[in-house]
């Protein structure tokens, strides 16, 4: 019964991501209220079964995997009681860290549920709402109008796009594929239907193109697989030194981009930056590289227009974005918050999983960290809620069922030589 409501409300949760009711005057989407409800039947569930050992994992799990979204609301906190911002600045900063914490119950919702397994019902879940989707834009346009325009995106790379294709360009559903992929090219032989899963995901990834996705997949994969065919403590060691660099790249990345990189990119070498250079250059005037930059606070990207620079008075989730979001949250929450942000991200977590997991679960937190990298990078991830449920769960998936029991065994000697010692001298 728990399996067949969850992929109800899942399903329902990954295809209601642009459905939107209001309430109190505020706007919210309807994907939230299936979030909450898987959350609901976690906790009935819980109320009737009390799975003790996946509930001692999945706690320290939870946590960890929070870290990166409460580091930010700490920070943001002590800007806007410093600045004393006005409450629809703070709403607006709450509102975008909210929906990452849900995102990261949800997911040790679904490993609570199902443990292990889980990671199918939400891949299941995913594949079903893409499905219907793509049913509804073909029962609209037609087979051979939805098939054509499916061709010419796949020969064009997605660099031309026809209306039905533009209906099914979901990019939080499409990035959200990407750490599937690699946990199933990563543990194959341990995959239930591998090729099944390989053939679906390939193709709702393939219908909803987005270029970034395939470079980020197969630089974590590589990344990955050679961590891998190292021992235990050179793979652990590599990975540390490995995040160390993408900590220091990120914030050069930054740094080049005030000092006017992507403005020479376009100027000096010709090249085509999408418009990046104008939305860069226009964010300048409201952050600097130093160690007293404190931030703006989260959410400040939605109070400009970045195409003209333009302060507005109320935020906007319509607007043009920044298209990076290392500067997205170096901008909100300053020089000293960014690396802590940075840490919480990669080094902290990275060696929990290392701890706690072993070499493959490691291996597979540092892909996805590298996947996100790419997408960090370039585009507008970090806030994309299916995104953060498949960075979250894949990981807690790998090995859970193993952790668990070991978790119990370990807490039962416990118990057992305390009772043992009760009552002797």
């Amino acid at each position: 019964m728990s399996s067949v409501l969850y992929m109800i409300l899942a399903t329902g949760m990954f295809f209601f991501q642009d459905t939107y009711f209001s309430l109190g005057g505020m706007e919210l989407s309807l994907k939230n209220p299936c979030a909450l409800a898987i959350l609901f039947l976690a906790l009935l569930n819980l109320t009737a079964t009390v799975r003790l050992d996946r509930l001692m994992v999945l706690i320290r799990h939870t946590a960890v995997q929070a870290l990166p979204y409460l580091i930010p609301l700490v920070f943001s906190s002590v800007i806007w009681v410093g600045t004393k911002a006005e409450s629809a600045a703070v709403l607006n900063g709450v509102s975008m860290i909210f929906p990452q914490l849900l995102s990261v119950l949800v997911a040790a919702a679904t490993i609570y549920l199902f443990g292990g397994k889980g990671i199918w019902y939400c891949l299941g879940a995913m594949c079903a709402a893409n499905l219907i989707r793509v049913l509804a834009v073909i029962y609209t346009g037609g087979p051979t109008e939805f098939f054509q325009e499916f061709y010419t995106l796949l020969i064009t790379f997605s660099q031309e796009t026809g209306p039905l294709m533009l209906r099914l360009e979901t990019h939080d559903l499409t990035f959200a594929f990407g750490p599937f992929l690699l946990y199933l090219l990563l543990h194959w032989k341990a995959s239930p239907c591998p090729g099944f899963w390989l053939v679906i995901v390939s193709f709702f990834c393939l219908v909803g193109l987005k270029r970034i996705a395939f470079p980020a997949l197969a630089l974590a994969l590589l990344t990955a697989l050679l961590l891998r065919r190292m021992p235990d403590r050179a793979a652990r060691q590599t990975a540390a030194c490995v995040s160390i660099a993408m900590m220091a790249v990120s914030f050069l990345y930054i740094a080049g981009i005030r000092c006017g990189l992507f403005d020479y990119l376009e100027a000096q070498l010709g090249l085509d930056t999408k418009g990046r250079a104008l939305l860069f250059a226009n964010a300048a005037p409201y952050y600097e590289i130093s160690f007293t930059y404190m931030g703006q606070g989260t959410g400040f990207e939605r109070m400009v227009e970045w195409l003209s620079g333009a302060v507005q008075t109320i935020p906007l989730r319509t607007q043009t974005q920044i298209h990076n979001d290392f500067l997205r949250m170096y901008l909100n929450i300053g020089f000293i918050g960014y690396w802590v942000w940075l840490w919480s991200w990669l080094p902290a977590r990275l060696g929990y999983w290392f701890r706690q997991a072993g070499k493959d679960a490691g291996c597979l937190f540092l892909g996805i960290c590298v996947y996100c990298f790419v997408l960090y990078a370039t585009d507008n991830t970090i806030y994309y809620p299916y995104t953060v449920i498949a960075c979250t769960l894949v990981p807690m998936a790998c090995g859970f069922d193993i952790q668990a029991q070991t978790a119990l065994e370990r807490r039962c000697a416990q118990w057992s030589a305390g009772a043992d010692g009760v009552g002797t001298l």
